[in-house]
């Protein structure tokens, strides 16, 4: 799709160009959408090139197919209702009504454009899930900086991806370009070891990684676990060629180039403070 849905006067114009912005030309994609809503294939072509209109429940179906978030949904179904509507008065308000949704994003951009860091409640949200985190550092990677090509990769709905770009765009960690890629934004995020939230980000890759334990093969990822016994002396010496070695990796990461994925977990700390 060459822009987003907020770009379109015309849900049809919208609906066309997705398709035909899609692998293969959005093959398949019709017969897709018409069994999705519960529809004829030739209903979908009367609508997309003829005068024929989508149902308001259709809309909501097709809301549901495209995985649009709630903000994009309602603009969707305003298209919809605009090109239904049968008299000049009704289509003078809902063209209103567009409008003044449009003047407000307009707004909430500029105002969003300036920031820096995150606030308290944005990094709440930030870190309640793996996924903001993972997905953020998968739009350095050209061909994941699309929705649909994020939600395949992870294995989510297209609704739960664009929600999450919805709201790294919110607070300026990724932007969406005019070819509805998304790209790495200017706002940083940075956890310092007294954070509120260091714990939570924390948990959420070591669950990730204990996910990652139950794959069928597990030749390509590395696992350690060990409980030992060593002196004081010894257990600082092991953990300063550890922050050593933390050192090189992050000079290795900063200059390779974005082509995979990977979770970098180390942990090595006393059971107890006891002794």
């Amino acid at each position: 799709m060459k822009k987003d849905i907020f770009s379109y006067k015309s849900y049809k114009n919208y609906l066309n160009e997705y398709i035909h912005s899609q692998v293969k030309g959005g093959r398949g994609l019709r017969m897709a959408l018409a069994k999705h809503i519960s529809v004829p294939l030739s209903h979908i072509s009367q609508v997309l090139n003829g005068n024929s209109q989508l149902s308001m429940e259709q809309a909501e179906g097709t809301n549901e197919y495209l995985g649009h978030t709630n903000e994009e949904s309602q603009f969707f179904l305003l298209l919809v209702q605009l090109e239904r509507a049968g008299t000049k008065a009704l289509k003078i308000r809902l063209k209103q009504h567009i409008d003044q949704v449009l003047e407000r994003r307009l707004i909430l951009k500029d105002r969003l454009g300036v920031k820096q860091t995150l606030t308290r409640e944005d990094q709440a949200i930030f870190y309640s899930s793996w996924l903001y985190g993972a997905i953020h550092v998968m739009l350095t990677i050209p061909e994941l900086q699309y929705k649909e090509a994020l939600s395949e990769y992870l294995g989510i709905s297209l609704k739960r991806t664009a929600e999450i770009l919805e709201f790294l765009v919110s607070i300026g960690l990724a932007i969406q370009s005019e070819n509805n890629r998304f790209l790495v934004g200017t706002t940083r995020i940075h956890l310092s070891s007294d954070s509120p939230m260091i714990s939570k980000f924390h948990t959420n890759w070591r669950m990730l990684a204990i996910r990652s334990l139950e794959k069928e093969n597990l030749n390509n990822d590395l696992h350690y676990s060990s409980v030992i016994t060593i002196s004081n002396e010894d257990f600082i010496k092991i953990k300063s060629m550890l922050v050593t070695c933390i050192e090189e990796v992050k000079m290795i990461i900063k200059d390779s180039q974005a082509e995979g994925v990977h979770s970098f977990n180390l942990d090595f700390f006393k059971i107890t403070d006891k002794v």
